[in-house]
């Protein structure tokens, strides 16, 4: 029975939506401890893991396509480049406000997981 369980978490549609969830997670975690104030290092993994993760897991998981690359590894880097412009984009209009980013980031990327995740669920019924 063992075998049975790891051969399903290796089946992409089930492995894209752990990801999803996981990433939608932090998301959320993330966000309740920033409009709640608190601090600490919990908050600080959580900022680490949704930099790294959050948003480009939101666009690989609406990009069929990429299905089949290292999407761990783009994921990555498209957070990166994504937050990176947003930031810059934001220094240059001189409207540096880290925490609302954050949230339009945090609640962008939660809109966009969603959709990916609402999306594979209805190609996985068909």
């Amino acid at each position: 029975m063992a075998a049975a369980d790891s051969d399903s978490l290796m089946d992409p549609e089930v492995r894209a939506q752990v990801l999803d969830i996981a990433a939608a997670g932090i998301a959320v975690m993330l966000l309740v401890f920033v409009l709640g104030g608190v601090t600490g290092g919990v908050r600080l993994l959580l900022t680490v893991l949704f930099t790294f993760f959050v948003p480009g897991r939101a666009v690989v998981s609406n990009w069929p396509r990429m299905a089949g690359w290292a999407d761990l590894a783009m994921c990555i880097a498209i957070s990166l480049g994504l937050l990176l412009t947003i930031a810059l984009i934001a220094l240059w209009l001189h409207a540096w406000h880290p925490e609302s980013l954050f949230a339009a980031e945090a609640l962008l990327s939660l809109t966009w997981l969603s959709v990916g995740l609402i999306r594979r669920r209805w190609s996985y019924q068909k």
